[in-house]
């Protein structure tokens, strides 16, 4: 799926954007703009993994969710600040690409449903340190329906699909770091199905074209994935006795798991 398919007829009006100002007197500037991107990533990216693991029960546990979230929302929203202002330039300049791409689709949505989570759903929830209201659950709920339907076209498109293993990756990483009684086994699968992947590659070659070695990529991706899933279900089940804490574990992770979606969508867009 890509904007073009969505958009048909706005094909014209794409094609013109990096030849209209601004954008047609900042072309020379594109690579500043870029580093610029990383930064506000980097900055965002910290804010967010610092306040989800306070909600999931890890990190800076000595302070309440309400303090922290107190504490970073400055940088919260001058993070956000950067990655839009100069996404917008860099979409700009590259519009025309953009628009056919469907890792930029899948960017777009994931970083919709990412500020969603941060700015409507997660901070409302720290600042009730950890209690959610029905308007939060529901606006929560409308973000991971985006985040699911842009995981649906990252698994699906035609050579999008091995960007996949960044969120799994990720995914597993934040597992082990607040899991307390499934962090072992979530490392020891980790490691056998993506290392016996990459032992299989080493063998046959990493440019193969072998069938079964694709297969079995994909297979230990969904058993990863299916895999995650249940271990992290049991860590927040057993983590916290109040529905309400659980949901608030729940979208802790989904908001990491967006934001890294939306790098991974992005370093995608190169080669897909």
């Amino acid at each position: 799926m890509t904007f073009s398919q969505l958009f048909p007829g706005a094909a014209d009006f794409v094609a013109n954007i990096g030849k209209t100002p601004p954008f047609s007197y900042i072309g020379d500037l594109y690579a500043p703009f870029g580093a610029i991107h990383l930064v506000g990533l980097a900055l965002l990216g910290g804010c967010v993994i610092v306040m989800n693991l306070r909600l999931l029960g890890a990190g800076l546990t000595d302070e309440t969710p309400s303090t922290i979230e107190r504490n970073l929302r400055l940088w919260h929203i001058v993070g956000a600040a950067i990655v839009i202002g100069t996404g917008l330039v860099i979409g700009g300049l590259n519009a025309e690409r953009l628009y056919t791409s469907a890792a930029f689709f899948v960017k777009m949505v994931s970083m919709i449903a990412a500020l969603i989570f941060t700015f409507g759903v997660v901070n409302a929830i720290a600042k009730a340190d950890g209690q959610i209201g029905k308007n939060t659950m529901y606006l929560g709920a409308f973000a991971i329906a985006l985040f699911l339907l842009a995981m649906g076209v990252f698994a699906t498109g035609d050579g999008l699909n091995p960007g996949t293993f960044y969120i799994i990756a990720a995914a597993y990483a934040v597992l082990f770091i607040f899991g307390t009684r499934t962090r072992w086994i979530a490392l020891g699968a980790f490691v056998l199905l993506f290392g016996s992947v990459l032992i299989s590659y080493w063998i046959d070659g990493f440019a193969s074209e072998n069938m079964a070695l694709q297969t079995w990529s994909i297979a230990a991706s969904w058993i990863a994935g299916l895999l995650f899933v249940g271990l992290t279900s049991f860590e927040i089940y057993k983590q916290d006795a109040t529905p309400g804490g659980r949901v608030a574990r729940l979208i802790a992770m989904l908001s990491i798991l967006s934001w890294v979606a939306t790098a991974a969508g992005g370093r995608w867009i190169g080669f897909s």
